[in-house]
């Protein structure tokens, strides 16, 4: 006699779940690589280029990770007494 384990993951089936993780890590992929592509080139332009389009140089990461995941980054800080 033989037995057929059937592999769950919390309520969904176990290839539900590897194909469900391989799509959200290319979607990160594509998410970081429009960062990454953002973030050069507007390192890449001229201060003047950046002044014509209103952009600050302290604020060009902000903007890429904006850009690249539809969302402003969480900036709290945690200060320890």
């Amino acid at each position: 006699m033989t037995h057929a384990a059937d592999l769950f993951y919390p309520g969904i089936r176990l290839r539900e779940w590897f194909e469900a993780r391989i799509e959200a890590a290319a979607v990160h992929r594509k998410q970081h690589s429009s960062y990454a592509r953002t973030l050069r080139e507007l390192q890449r332009s001229s201060d003047r280029d950046l002044a014509d389009i209103g952009i600050s140089r302290l604020s060009i990461k902000e903007i890429a990770y904006e850009t690249a995941y539809g969302h402003a980054r969480s900036q709290t800080v945690i200060r320890q007494a």
